[in-house]
């Protein structure tokens, strides 16, 4: 029961945090209400073709964050939705959800012991992906400030010259190097 507790809560949670994710920046392109994972695609391709025809100087990387979910601290997602403004409550009840769980793994056959994991998220749960959107939100804000530092140059896009300096999509990162 307390397995289904936890699951029950997990997904009241997320339709939640599902309508406070508009909090989190224009560039993360996946599991926000209202954007299309396709559109960091469609983006990313646009990019790349103007500076073909145009024949302008830069690339276009792509990062794919390896076992992304697997690798998120518990600590730091609490001090990124703290930052955010969640309320101790709101902190304290995806800190239950996240910490609590317990796995079992079958070998041959015949499940093991429930064990607690230490850190990450797990796929599958309806809050994982909302939360690993706040922690990409610190990605995020780490690129606006090197480019408004001038640490980092994007590319200006199209007659207007749009400023282009990275897309998010779940676990994936795009950005520009001129």
């Amino acid at each position: 029961m307390v397995g289904c507790l936890l699951k029950i809560i997990a997904k009241i949670l997320s339709k939640r945090l599902k309508q406070v994710l508009k909090l989190v920046g224009e560039t993360q392109t996946t599991f926000v209400t209202g954007r299309q994972i396709l559109d960091g695609a469609l983006i990313g391709n646009e990019v790349v073709d103007w500076l073909k025809k145009s024949r302008k100087k830069g690339a276009l990387l792509k990062l794919d964050f390896q076992k992304a979910y697997d690798t998120i601290d518990w600590h730091l997602l609490d001090q990124v939705m703290q930052m955010m403004g969640f309320g101790e409550k709101w902190r304290r009840w995806i800190q239950e959800c996240i910490t609590k769980a317990t796995i079992l793994v079958v070998v041959n056959g015949k499940p093991t012991k429930p064990f607690r994991t230490r850190r990450g998220l797990r796929q599958g749960e309806p809050l994982s992906p909302l939360l690993f959107v706040l922690i990409a939100e610190v990605l995020n804000k780490m690129f606006q400030r090197a480019a408004s530092n001038g640490l980092i140059r994007g590319i200006e896009v199209g007659r207007d010259k749009i400023p282009f300096t990275h897309l998010q999509f779940a676990d994936d990162t795009s950005f520009s190097v001129k």
